[in-house]
């Protein structure tokens, strides 16, 4: 149980922005990216390890699926992706854009879709 312990708060600080809350009226605006993940996913934990290993200054508002009303919050990004009953995780969502699961492809579409996010918070550092 320690060790299980051990990986939710890893999986969390793997991801900048950790503990961030989703404004429910806003989910999945154009300004934030949100990722919902779930603590025993094997591909939300490769999808974090690779985005903070390429991105290590990126914020996300990180969404355990399974804490709080984050599934509702979940369920509110599929019906604005049109995913009806086919949602899963890692459901990463960029405004009007979004990918759901980790492979190879997503990776790709991942690098492609947060280039205006990186922008952005690279002139609301400035």
């Amino acid at each position: 149980m320690k060790h299980l312990g051990i990986v939710l708060f890893s999986l969390c600080c793997l991801i900048s922005g950790c503990g961030q809350k989703a404004d429910d009226s806003g989910i999945c605006g154009k300004d934030k990216i949100y990722f919902f993940y779930q603590t025993a996913c094997s591909h939300c934990h490769e999808a974090a390890k690779y985005i903070k290993n390429k991105y290590p200054n990126l914020t996300m508002v990180t969404l355990d699926v399974r804490q709080g009303n984050n599934l509702a919050l979940l369920q509110k990004a599929a019906q604005k992706y049109n995913l009806n009953e086919q949602v899963g995780t890692p459901l990463i969502c960029f405004g009007d854009n979004h990918i759901m699961g980790w492979d190879e492809q997503n990776k790709r579409l991942f690098d492609m879709f947060v280039k205006p996010f990186i922008n952005n918070q690279e002139k609301s550092n400035n």
